[in-house]
């Protein structure tokens, strides 16, 4: 189920599927995890497109709800609700160290129901990053490479990561007439991008998207 994405949110089946055993709810501004554990705090804005799904007319997605996905000890991709974005699309979330976790925010624009997501390394005391369509493509493109063993969450590092952002912003930047409410569209991104990275082993080669 992990590689299908047959309804119009993003990262709706991702989360659907990940609800069964879900982490304590951390809250926006937590200091929760289990005694003497170490904590990341990850945080950025949420933009989302905006008029007729056009990925370079972005707004801040406000008042969206925040879904932290991260891997249990057997592998198994669980989520929890931890807080809501702000007027201005911010977000904080506290998380265990750990290999790699993605937040998710479910939010609405003037086009409808949008995810718009991002993947995270938690081994430092602070992340920033800004979540974006590039993110949310590359987000569902390593989710999805681990969840047809492609790569362990493990293998999902800083690099791959990276390498799975700028080839999505190359492939945004190539077609200006993606449609990120299209599903067909994301569908067609995520899979070029794992094509053209190898699941993000490698930086996509030069005009690989035109």
């Amino acid at each position: 189920m992990l590689n299908r994405y047959g309804t119009r949110r993003l990262l709706a089946a991702l989360v659907v599927l990940s609800l069964g055993l879900a982490f304590p709810v951390l809250g926006c501004s937590s200091s929760g995890g289990g005694v003497g554990s170490a904590l990341s705090r990850v945080f950025g804005q949420a933009f989302a497109p905006e008029s007729g799904g056009d990925q370079n007319n972005t707004v801040p997605l406000a008042d969206g709800t925040v879904v932290l996905l991260q891997y249990d000890e057997d592998g198994n991709l669980q989520s929890a609700e931890v807080g809501k974005t702000d007027a201005d699309g911010n977000f904080v979330v506290d998380v265990q160290v750990q290999a790699v976790v993605a937040v998710v925010v479910n939010g609405m624009t003037n086009d409808g129901a949008v995810d718009i997501s991002g993947l995270y390394n938690p081994d430092g005391m602070t992340i920033e990053k800004d979540l974006n369509p590039a993110t949310s493509i590359a987000c569902v493109a390593g989710i999805s490479a681990i969840g047809d063993d492609s790569i362990t969450e493990e293998q999902l590092n800083e690099a791959r990561v990276q390498n799975l952002e700028d080839a999505a912003a190359e492939y945004l930047v190539a077609n200006p007439d993606f449609d990120f409410y299209d599903q067909l569209d994301v569908d067609a991104a995520v899979a070029a991008v794992r094509s053209a990275t190898n699941d993000g082993a490698n930086a996509a080669a030069p005009g690989a998207f035109t």
